[in-house]
């Protein structure tokens, strides 16, 4: 691949800084990025993606007009700001409407696989991203007064010896049978506690913990959010301790109640070490910000009359 001009690269490096997921990495990171990437034109009204369909790529305007039509609110990325395709490529999800270039446009363009072999290529690069989607999926919920509400089912057993720990946590984490090895060394750090009724979870001057409740139930309650129960299989701290933040809910056992907690520390520490934790974590997080984005209609900033960031 020929060297790029200062000029060019300076360009895209601007234009991409200004794209979510990538507007608050530092500039290093984001050059590595833009040199990845491959401008293109087009002269015709172009569909680069049919509702449905994954994204093939991250698309950034240069010049000209992207959207993504929908029955609400369009999503729309122009050349003063965002761009369109990185939740849907590293989180797999489908796109809720056709993704649209106008005629005249010129973009870069992120391809999955020069993206995603950034990732792997850069393990402190995709570190940044993580966190930076655990901020944004944090940033998305306190701002709507929302609390995750996940359905999954019951954990496997309550049991708590290495193997019942490492299918719980690999539950938990939405990893896939190639991550088991790093679950394993996970379980074995993993510890079972139990509070009893009206003893309160959550610690808010600590980054958060992961817990799990294998039994019994929490009584949650989020910012300007209605108290909600939390059952057993639920997670509560995922997010809160890749983005090594405290959690900001309340959370108080209503019943006696047995939870399997995998400290921040160690999360981090596995991060930090397995580049394909990683990356499983960033197609979690992925997918759930863009589901929460896609479900509830973009934020203001998101709308076509302000800057587009998705």
């Amino acid at each position: 691949m020929p060297e790029l001009d200062p000029a060019t690269l300076a360009e895209r490096v601007l234009r991409l800084s200004r794209s979510a997921p990538f507007d608050q990495m530092p500039v290093e990171d984001v050059t590595v990025l833009a040199g990845a990437g491959r401008e293109q034109s087009f002269p015709i009204r172009t569909v680069l993606a049919h509702a449905g369909e994954r994204a093939m790529a991250h698309y950034v305007p240069l010049a000209g007009r992207l959207r993504l039509d929908s029955s609400g609110p369009v999503f729309e990325a122009t050349e003063s700001h965002g761009g369109l395709g990185a939740l849907s490529v590293f989180g797999g999800a489908p796109l809720p409407a056709d993704l649209v270039v106008d005629p005249g446009s010129v973009l870069l363009v992120l391809d999955r696989d020069a993206l995603l072999g950034v990732l792997e290529e850069h393990g402190h690069l995709a570190r940044t991203i993580l966190r930076l989607l655990a901020l944004k999926l944090l940033e998305l919920r306190r701002a709507r007064g929302a609390l995750p509400r996940s359905q999954p089912p019951p954990p496997p057993t309550t049991r708590l010896d290495l193997v019942s720990r490492m299918l719980i946590l690999r539950e938990a984490l939405g990893l896939g049978i190639d991550g088991m090895a790093t679950i394993a060394r996970l379980a074995r750090v993993a510890r079972a506690r139990q509070w009893a009724a009206g003893e309160m979870i959550c610690d808010a001057s600590q980054p958060a913990d992961v817990v799990i409740i294998l039994e019994g139930s929490l009584e949650v309650k989020a910012p300007g959010a209605s108290t909600r129960t939390a059952r057993p299989g639920e997670v509560l701290g995922l997010v809160e301790a890749v983005a090594e933040v405290p959690v900001s809910l309340r959370a108080t056992a209503s019943l006696a109640t047995t939870a399997l907690v995998l400290s921040h520390h160690e999360l981090a520490e596995d991060i930090e070490d397995e580049d394909s934790l990683c990356l499983e974590l960033i197609r979690s997080f992925s997918a759930q910000l863009w589901a929460e984005i896609a479900a509830a209609g973009p934020p203001p900033e998101l709308r076509p009359d302000q800057p587009a960031e998705a």
